[in-house]
């Protein structure tokens, strides 16, 4: 009974995260409408996550080349992440530009540490299954999103996708999507 309650809060609670996603893409992209942009060299935040959410540095080594590294923090686990992104201009949207790449990451993760569980059908994905144990996870990562820098304002809006796959006993795929906020410069 608990584990049916438990998931339908769950659900619950995810479709609250839908909806504010939504209304928050929708609000950036009036904004991007009515405000100009200028473009930034380097920008530091944080990045809210579906599975993991922590710090972003994005530093530009071209205008259109940019190096993005994450220190993500989930359920007794940290990840660092290291991405390649290419940045590309939208068509009278000035400031406005869609990013594609990719990279790869490292995880810690102590006993019971994992990125989701699937509530009530017995789908939990543990990397370390033993007490007092901890475990070491590489793997690699792809990003497809928006990015958007405010005219006047060091304030920089990320959204993105972001799936990727360990390496371990054999391949587990994920799929992340995420908002970053960050003071540009």
């Amino acid at each position: 009974m608990n584990i049916e309650i438990t998931g339908i809060l769950k659900t619950t609670t995810m479709k609250s995260i839908t909806r504010f996603i939504v209304s928050l893409i929708t609000c950036i992209m009036i904004t991007c409408a009515y405000t100009e942009a200028q473009d930034y060299h380097t920008g530091i935040g944080f990045r809210a996550g579906g599975l993991s959410s922590g710090l972003t540095i994005k530093h530009f080594t071209q205008p259109d080349v940019a190096l993005e590294g994450i220190l993500g923090f989930a359920f007794r686990s940290f990840i660092i992440t290291g991405l390649y992104e290419k940045h590309n201009q939208i068509n009278n949207a000035r400031g406005l530009k869609w990013l594609y790449g990719g990279g790869a990451h490292i995880g810690f993760f102590k006993y019971g540490g994992y990125y989701y569980r699937i509530y009530g059908h017995g789908n939990h994905v543990y990397y370390v299954d033993e007490v007092g144990e901890s475990a070491v996870v590489g793997g690699v990562d792809f990003i497809l999103g928006l990015d958007y820098k405010f005219d006047n304002a060091p304030i920089n809006l990320g959204l993105d996708i972001k799936p990727f796959v360990d390496f371990v006993d054999g391949l587990n795929g994920y799929f992340e999507g995420a908002i970053s906020f960050r003071f540009a410069f």
